[in-house]
């Protein structure tokens, strides 16, 4: 099996910080946006404190995967996990779709998918990154 993450939402970490700070602060979430994309240590300040149980906050965003695997697999992951949407583009290649909520709830499942998972967003998301995987 091989995932290689194509797209994803621009700024994500900012998103999943803005939506953090949307819910304890009366400024419009435009305004908080543009604030955190000037203040890179406050994004990871923010997103480094994200609770998994707060799902919601992990929902505004979408990234994309290309997925060798064989069709087996690729139902397996598909029955663990309805919130992922896939499209076959040949025998053993699939366009994966998803937000970090799916990505997290599926984790849980500790196999070679959901690591192939959390690899590939290392770099994207560092900072939660980084707190999911001291809370595992």
């Amino acid at each position: 099996m091989k995932l290689r993450l194509l797209a994803s939402t621009p700024a994500v970490e900012t998103f999943i910080a803005t939506a953090m700070l949307t819910t304890t602060s009366g400024a419009s979430p435009s305004s908080i946006f543009h604030r955190l994309s000037a203040n890179p240590a406050k994004v990871a300040e923010t997103v480094g404190r994200i609770e998994v149980q707060h799902g919601s906050i992990l929902e505004h965003n979408r990234l994309d995967w290309l997925l060798e695997a064989r069709e087996g697999d690729v139902l397996k992951i598909l029955l663990a996990n309805r919130f992922f949407t896939v499209t076959r583009l040949g025998s053993d290649s699939w366009l994966l779709s998803a937000n970090l909520r799916t990505i997290l709830e599926y984790q849980v499942e500790g196999d070679e998918f959901s690591g192939l998972l959390m690899s590939s967003i290392e770099k994207l998301i560092p900072s939660a990154y980084a707190f999911w995987r001291r809370e595992a």
